[in-house]
C-alpha cells in the first residue's frame, strides 16, 4: 500500500476533520521514514485534487475530510457540543467553526436534533443541549426563588401544600398516575415527605393552634391527604421514622404523652420513641 492510499485510509477512519500534523502520526507506524511532513502534505493535495479529499481552512490551518463539507460541519458540531461544560448558545457554538463551514451550520444543527444528538432550548439565546434536558433542570435559582414566591401565595388556599420539588417533579412527568394506577389494580406506592414539606405543614397548623406544639395525629392527617393527592399512600410507621430521626439529630422537640394507654390505637401508632420519659405526642422546629 502506497502512502496515499495509507494517508486517504487515516482521513476517511477519522470521525473529525485531521490536520496534515495529525495524518501524518497517524500513518507513521505503518509509512516508516516515507512519512515526512513534506510527502504526507503532498500526498494529501494530490487526493485533494483528485476530489478524494475535502479541504477545509481553519484559520492558518488547513483541515482534510473524506466526507461532505454538510456532513464535517456535523461531526465538529457534534464534538463541540459534547465538550461544552454548560450548553452554549446556538450563536456562539457557530463562530467556533471554520469560516468555510459557518454557513452550513443551521443545516447541521437541525440534522443532529432529528438524529437526537442534540437540543436546541427555544428562546433568545437559543441554548444548545446534548441531549434533551429534563424540564427541572431549567429552574435555576433566580427561578426557584420566584417560583417559591408564587407557590406560597397559592399554598394559603390549598389545604395541602405544593412544594417547589412537587412542581419539578410534575414537570418531569414523575408524579403518579392516579387513574392509571386504578385502571391496571396496582398497589399505591407509599410516599414519604421530606423535611421541607413538614415545614410547610407546621406553620400551617401552627397558625392555628395557641402553641408551638402541634399533634403528630395533626400532621398526619396532613400526611393523608398529600400522599392521596399524589396517588400513593400515607404510613404512621414512616412518618414516626422520619420524626424520630429529626428528634435523635436535635431538629424537633417533642412534647409527652403522659397517658399513651387512652389514646386510640391509630394515634398510639404516631407516638416517636424519647430518649427519656413517656413518648412523645406533640412536636415543635428548633429554631
Amino acid at each position: 500500500m502506497n502512502l496515499d492510499d495509507l494517508v486517504f485510509d487515516a482521513v476517511s477512519l477519522a470521525e473529525l476533520p485531521l490536520k496534515a500534523a495529525e495524518v501524518t502520526k497517524s500513518v507513521k507506524a505503518q509509512a516508516g521514514r516515507a512519512a515526512t511532513p513534506k510527502a504526507v502534505a503532498a500526498a494529501l493535495e494530490t487526493l485533494r485534487a483528485a476530489s478524494r479529499l475535502n479541504r477545509i481552512q481553519a484559520g492558518k490551518t488547513m483541515l482534510f475530510t473524506t466526507q461532505s463539507l454538510e456532513s464535517a460541519t456535523a461531526s465538529i458540531l457534534r464534538s463541540l457540543i459534547a465538550a461544552a461544560k454548560q450548553p452554549p448558545q446556538a450563536a456562539k457554538l457557530r463562530t467556533k467553526l471554520p469560516t468555510s463551514l459557518q454557513t452550513h451550520f443551521e443545516t447541521a444543527l437541525t440534522g443532529l436534533v432529528a438524529q437526537g444528538a442534540a437540543f436546541v432550548l427555544p428562546g433568545a439565546k437559543r441554548l444548545v443541549y446534548a441531549q434533551r434536558p429534563k424540564p427541572s433542570a431549567l429552574l435555576d435559582k433566580a427561578r426557584q426563588r420566584a417560583l417559591q414566591k408564587i407557590l406560597d401565595e397559592l399554598n394559603a388556599a390549598r389545604e395541602v401544600p405544593v412544594t417547589v420539588a412537587d412542581f419539578a417533579a410534575w414537570l418531569d412527568g414523575e408524579t403518579p398516575d392516579v387513574m392509571a394506577a386504578a385502571t391496571c389494580g396496582a398497589e399505591p406506592l407509599l410516599v414519604v415527605p421530606d423535611e421541607a414539606v413538614l415545614r410547610v405543614w407546621y406553620e400551617q397548623d401552627r397558625q392555628r393552634s395557641s402553641t408551638l406544639m402541634v399533634p403528630i395525629p395533626r400532621t398526619f392527617e396532613k400526611y393523608s391527604a398529600w400522599a392521596e393527592e399524589r396517588g400513593g399512600i400515607a404510613d404512621s410507621q414512616a412518618l414516626r421514622n422520619l420524626m424520630e430521626g429529626l428528634y435523635n439529630t436535635g431538629r424537633i422537640l417533642l412534647e409527652p404523652c403522659e397517658r399513651p394507654q387512652d389514646l386510640p390505637e391509630h394515634e398510639r401508632a404516631m407516638l416517636v420513641r424519647m430518649s427519656l420519659g413517656p413518648p412523645g405526642y406533640s412536636w415543635c422546629w428548633i429554631a
